[in-house]
């Protein structure tokens, strides 16, 4: 690992879940050499925060829903990652706040931090995408176990120890003055704190991570079939738009993506906003 970047974060932040696909352009240009480490800032604490002012006395998790789906689509004419075609049913009188979404990232980042990021990444996609309640435990641990973390470690971890190490994150937040997300920061070896904040483009994050270490070494991006391959074997679950983000050329991806499903390398889902790529 040549540097490690912390990345301030919220599971249904619409712009953190719209970087994922930087991040994981990032993770495929440098690989080891940057260790990406997420932070959750927490977004909503009470959903009678986000009503109108003439609802706030008003108990309605319908339009607080409703609201928040809206931030979604207002994320996805920008970024373009696919999200789901309803509002979600995620907020109600028994859960009035997003924080348990977050709670249950840092027991997995707390049971495995090799496996974190990749039940983040899920836990974006079940909860934006796929539309499952990830507020229910079980399907939290579900996920837990889907991207190889001991179920029994997240489950005890889930239940002492995560809302204390989630405060913790917040804390972190606060004291750097984060509201919004996503945010970015570097350490160097003198301590001193670099900061890049909001939604960046790859351009913009990889200018800022080479700024703190020149001696980065760029893996070489060919557009090929194989390479198009290569990566969608690697992430299992890839959206179209995450390689024009990597790749740039939209025609021949196209081209290569077509190519790929008629030799049956590939399976192509068009989703209500988007294409979605696995193997076959």
């Amino acid at each position: 690992m040549e540097m490690k970047l912390y990345i301030f974060s919220d599971v249904v932040c619409p712009w953190s879940y719209g970087e994922e696909k930087v991040l994981r352009a990032i993770d495929y240009i440098y690989g080891e050499q940057v260790e990406q480490y997420n932070i959750m800032g927490g977004l909503i604490a009470d959903y009678h925060d986000i009503l109108p002012m003439n609802m706030k006395d008003k108990d309605s998790d319908e339009i607080a829903n409703g609201i928040l789906f809206q931030l979604w689509k207002a994320g996805y004419s920008i970024h373009k990652m696919p999200i789901m075609d309803k509002p979600p049913k995620l907020l109600s009188r028994e859960n009035v706040s997003t924080y348990p979404l977050n709670i249950s990232f840092v027991a997995a980042r707390m049971s495995d931090e090799t496996l974190a990021n990749k039940y983040l990444r899920k836990l974006r996609e079940s909860t934006i995408l796929d539309g499952l309640n990830t507020m229910d435990d079980s399907i939290q641990l579900s996920i837990a176990e889907d991207v190889g973390i001991d179920g029994e470690i997240f489950l005890e971890n889930l239940r002492d120890g995560a809302s204390e190490e989630f405060l913790e994150d917040r804390i972190s937040s606060f004291d750097r003055r984060f509201t919004n997300y996503p945010n970015f920061m570097y350490t160097d070896d003198k301590g001193r704190e670099k900061l890049l904040t909001g939604y960046k483009s790859l351009e913009e994050l990889i200018s800022f991570l080479e700024e703190q270490k020149p001696n980065l070494v760029r893996r070489e991006i060919n557009l090929n079939k194989n390479e198009v391959y290569n990566f969608i074997k690697n992430y299992e679950r890839v959206f179209f738009i995450e390689l024009v983000e990597l790749f740039k050329e939209e025609t021949k991806l196209k081209e290569i993506i077509d190519e790929l499903s008629i030799e049956n390398k590939i399976k192509v889902k068009e989703l209500e906003k988007g294409t979605e790529l696995t193997l076959k």
